[in-house]
């Protein structure tokens, strides 16, 4: 029985203590509902706590999920008959795919208690298979466990997150970022102390850019272009805004990241608190800035660059959101 066993979710999981405590809480009382949302910034851990989260529902070990069993080896390596990972494909989540979870849910699971579903990107879902969903949501086997990731409820129809219970994943502290890489991925800590100042709170990022020079020299490209923008006028920067609204949803979404972080830093020494700076390497310069543009500058370039990435997220036009936002950035 699930209350007799103790769940260690934090063996594959760095921090986000509320919500695993949460999940704990529910194994403990044996209430396993029948549908998840799993909200935040990319790359902050959602995916890995669902997955986790799944692993312990089909792992039979007395301290689930063990790691070591058959079944957790196989959800480790992904293809585990009760298990189901749905990502976009191309710019969606289709409704054949919705279907095909469908069809996958009419059978008993094979191996173990449930059947789990996970939808990575569930905020890329059509209006056909929000709809398609829906129906599952709201009937579905007894069995069945789905698990929705999303950046935030917004994204997804009220319909679908009203039959979730919501988790709420915020980034987390720089110092426990900081320690997990140097204990978790052995990350010697003068690599480690940049990696978590920059990842904005996301563990996912700093362990790939631990891994991968490039993640880190693409994130010092977005610095040069945020500086070379700053001096420019509207022309210069509506060029830089069309550009950008026709890349990739990813990389738009990274320069909005490394913007905020970088305004906010601005505003710290605009300011003068005395706060940790995200990029305390280039202090001369965002002092330059500050001095320029002074505290209500960097209060508005924040809060337009902020406005920016919270329409995005909602699908708002890219151009629109992008010019709005540099027309609200000041000139030093």
């Amino acid at each position: 029985m699930a209350e007799s066993r103790a769940l260690r979710l934090e063996a594959f999981v760095v921090g986000h203590g509320p919500a695993v405590r949460r999940l704990a809480r529910q194994w403990a009382e044996g209430r396993i509902t029948h549908a998840y949302l799993f909200t935040g910034p990319p790359q902050v851990g959602r995916r890995t706590l669902a997955w986790a989260w799944g692993m312990a529902l089909l792992c039979a070990a007395p301290e689930p999920p063990c790691g070591a069993c058959r079944s957790c080896r196989r959800m480790q390596e992904g293809h585990h008959p009760d298990a189901l990972l749905i990502a976009p494909e191309g710019s969606s989540l289709k409704i054949d795919q919705v279907r095909e979870v469908q069809r996958a849910l009419a059978r008993t699971p094979v191996e173990g208690p449930y059947r789990v579903v996970v939808f990575d990107g569930a905020e890329q879902m059509t209006t056909e298979a929000a709809n398609a969903l829906l129906k599952t949501l709201e009937e579905p086997p007894s069995y069945a466990v789905l698990m929705l990731i999303a950046p935030s409820p917004e994204a997804l129809p009220p319909t679908v997150v009203s039959r979730c219970q919501v988790f709420a994943l915020d980034p987390l502290p720089v110092a426990e970022i900081r320690a997990a890489l140097q204990a978790r991925w052995g990350v010697p800590p003068e690599m480690a102390d940049p990696l978590a100042r920059l990842s904005g709170g996301r563990i996912g990022w700093a362990v790939q850019a631990a891994q991968d020079p490039e993640i880190l020299e693409q994130y010092a490209e977005r610095l040069r272009q945020i500086q070379g923008l700053i001096p420019q006028g509207r022309v210069e920067r509506f060029a830089f805004a069309a550009d950008l609204a026709g890349a990739d949803p990813e990389l738009r979404a990274a320069f909005l990241e490394t913007a905020m972080a970088w305004w906010r830093d601005v505003l710290y020494l605009a300011s003068g608190v005395d706060l940790p700076l995200t990029h305390r390497e280039h202090r001369e310069t965002l002092q330059a800035v500050a001095e320029r543009v002074g505290l209500e500058g960097a209060r508005r370039a924040l809060e337009a660059t902020r406005w920016a990435w919270r329409a995005l997220q909602r699908n708002a036009n890219a151009r629109l959101a992008l010019e709005a936002m540099f027309l609200d950035w000041p000139r030093a």
